[in-house]
């Protein structure tokens, strides 16, 4: 029991200590073994005078009503564990003669370590957020001054055509602005939703219809299938579980970059739960990179075409719904798992 490097003690029904460990010996402040002997394990463990108000080996406790010495151990233990522990402990006290072990650890010093180790996860999760919205907002705001710079040196000789083709370029530049405004906003506050019924099938067919439509050549060559349940009604909000399924879907078509593949989704229902599967054939997401698949700012598409927030946005808005979100890759497919509640409840 040397071993330990916390205090262990074995102590007789008198209170008398008959065993303790270097450890239980060290915070004594008693030379040797043999003089920690001649102590009470009050005195050894906690530097008291008396019986600790809690033990239920004490005197008192043990005259006192079963509820009362119940109620008073319960509160000096706090815990449920505790509690039920210690009540089997009193009983089996008032029927037999035990010894028993004791032991203590200070645990102020591991507690101060983790609220530190917290704080810098904090500290570091703020600068990779100030740093994410600092570098995607650079990128239209360089856009918009080099523009307007542009016009204020030229615009008496540019053509009308051509001042019209700059003003296009800083409306461009101004709404990626917006969005990622807008995306930072979505992900820093979420907020509660109001949900109603709705079938989530016609959301995804909505979903698909809306990538095509933004997305012709991209999704020219991409085969759609959606399979399994032919309604699925839940209580969702409409437009954000939408912004889910065009996130997932956008991702999918860039990542085919162009290239023939299939884009399927399935659908099926438990008494519980609304399962959608949304697979791809884009070639997978790497070992290194799907643990960090839903963090915010994170992009694994070598133009940066997006804020990097947009599986994190999802993962929000499955959140507020009480659903559930996960990925998996293998053999060139890459696999969300959406689950929704099939209730309200």
């Amino acid at each position: 029991m040397d071993a330990l490097i916390f205090p262990v003690i074995a102590v007789n029904e008198n209170f008398q200590v008959i065993r303790l460990n270097q450890a239980a010996l060290d915070r004594s402040d008693q030379k040797n073994f043999p003089e920690a002997l001649k102590h009470y394990c009050y005195e050894i463990l906690y530097g008291r005078k008396n019986i600790c108000p809690y033990c239920p080996f004490s005197p008192e406790n043990q005259t006192q009503p079963d509820g009362e010495v119940h109620e008073r151990i319960i509160q000096s233990a706090g815990a449920n564990n505790e509690e039920k522990t210690l009540r089997l402990l009193f009983h089996r006290i008032k029927s037999e003669r035990l010894y028993f072990v004791e032991t203590i650890e200070d645990i102020t010093k591991q507690r101060e370590r983790q609220e530190e180790m917290v704080r810098m996860e904090k500290l570091a999760a703020l600068g990779t957020m100030v740093s994410g919205i600092a570098h995607e907002l650079n990128n239209p705001l360089t856009g918009i001054g080099l523009t307007l710079q542009n016009l204020a040196a030229n615009a008496k000789t540019m053509t009308s055509e051509e001042i019209q083709k700059r003003m296009h370029m800083l409306q461009k530049d101004l709404d990626r602005a917006s969005r990622i405004v807008s995306d930072i906003l979505t992900f820093a506050r979420p907020g509660e939703i109001n949900l109603t019924p709705g079938d989530v099938i016609h959301i995804i067919q909505r979903a698909i219809a809306t990538i095509q439509r933004l997305y012709p050549v991209l999704s020219r060559r991409v085969e759609w299938k959606l399979e399994g349940e032919q309604e699925a009604i839940t209580y969702i909000h409409p437009e954000k579980l939408e912004r889910v399924f065009i996130n997932l879907f956008r991702n999918s078509i860039q990542a085919l970059d162009y290239a023939s593949g299939h884009i399927r989704v399935d659908i099926k229902k438990t008494v519980k739960w609304i399962h959608v599967i949304v697979e791809d054939d884009a070639g997978g997401i790497g070992a290194e990179e799907i643990d960090k698949i839903f963090h915010p700012f994170f992009s694994k598409s070598e133009d940066k075409r997006g804020t990097g927030l947009g599986l994190s946005i999802c993962h929000s808005i499955i959140t507020q719904h009480k659903g559930k979100i996960r990925v998996r890759s293998f053999e060139n497919q890459t696999k969300f798992y959406l689950s929704l509640p099939a209730s309200h409840e």
